[in-house]
């Protein structure tokens, strides 16, 4: 039912396939750049083209995961200079597909060697050196735009890493996984504050973190407590799908005749957000524009978490939410 709904949205649909061909472009783009370098290199993109929700505005995310084999204890992966090239192509990508500059012009791309992304996983160094992020982004809303084969090898290392003691155990829940997952969820919280006490644009940032950054956290929390992730190859499977289907296949397997009613009208609140970004409404400071999607966002939030409470639900994880 709610994927049908999903498929029956023309806008969304409309957006789905703007993203896919996007996508391909960049992709074709970048491959023509690199000309065969960089075998040892993967860069995938997350944000908006990561979700398929690009519009007429949107930037390019890219995150960068290397791993060469045969690499000895601290060896960098990639030299200095190849990192600088590879730096260098993507900047030439974005002029040539005419998109945003990088946030800062750049300066925050870096590339991640793969071993790094999972040993950092709970120690100090994982969030200064950003491997959280672009762990918890690689699993949560991710596409290659280089190096297929490396890029589906780093997700299964580090769906490995967080399903290592389901092996064996017929009681296993993904804990480790769900924690990390609503670590992730207060660090954007904590960072919009951030940004709001620098004043920056706080209202837009605000609705990204309700709608975008709450259903690309939540509908895979909501697949965890609905216990349809249970071990890699489900994870497996659920990754190909982006935040918003991964929703609705959620709510189809829950089927709580109380949220299908709603879920029509939240689907196209959704998209009014997306136009709106698409389109730089969100730019205004008309208070009227503004109250009109807090409520938006209101309503979303609200269907998220009475979806995370449905009588539908085994309650056995959702404890985990809170406590």
């Amino acid at each position: 039912m709610y994927s049908d709904l999903l498929q029956q949205n023309k806008n969304i649909q409309d957006r789905f396939k703007h993203s896919k061909e996007s996508l391909a472009d960049v992709r074709a783009t970048f491959a023509k750049l690199r000309d065969g370098q960089g075998s040892d290199v993967c860069v995938f993109a997350a944000g908006s083209l990561g979700r398929f929700e690009t519009g007429r505005i949107s930037d390019l995310d890219v995150f960068i995961i290397c791993d060469r084999k045969g690499r000895s204890l601290g060896e960098r992966s990639v030299t200095k200079e190849d990192e600088a090239k590879l730096f260098q192509d993507l900047g030439l990508l974005i002029n040539e597909l005419d998109l945003p500059p990088f946030s800062g012009y750049g300066k925050y791309l870096k590339v991640h060697e793969l071993d790094d992304l999972i040993k950092a996983t709970g120690d100090p160094r994982d969030d200064p050196e950003n491997f959280f992020t672009t762990r918890l982004l690689l699993l949560l809303e991710s596409q290659p735009i280089s190096n297929d084969l490396l890029y589906e090898r780093a997700m299964q290392s580090v769906m490995e890493n967080y399903f290592k003691d389901e092996k064996g155990r017929r009681d296993f829940q993904p804990l480790f996984l769900l924690n990390d997952i609503l670590r992730y969820w207060r660090t954007l919280c904590l960072n919009y504050e951030r940004d709001r006490a620098l004043e920056k644009p706080w209202w837009k940032r605000n609705l990204n973190l309700k709608f975008s950054r709450k259903l690309t956290v939540f509908s895979t929390v909501l697949a965890i407590v609905a216990k349809q992730l249970n071990d890699v190859a489900q994870f497996t499977e659920f990754s190909k799908k982006v935040p918003l289907e991964r929703l609705a296949s959620v709510l189809d397997k829950i089927d709580d005749p109380d949220l299908a009613s709603r879920f029509k009208d939240i689907l196209c609140d959704y998209e009014s957000f997306l136009a709106a970004k698409s389109y730089a409404e969100l730019e205004t400071k008309d208070q009227s524009t503004i109250d009109q999607f807090r409520l938006k966002a209101e309503r979303f939030g609200d269907f998220m978490y009475d979806a995370l409470h449905s009588r539908s639900l085994d309650k056995s994880l959702i404890k985990y939410l809170a406590v």
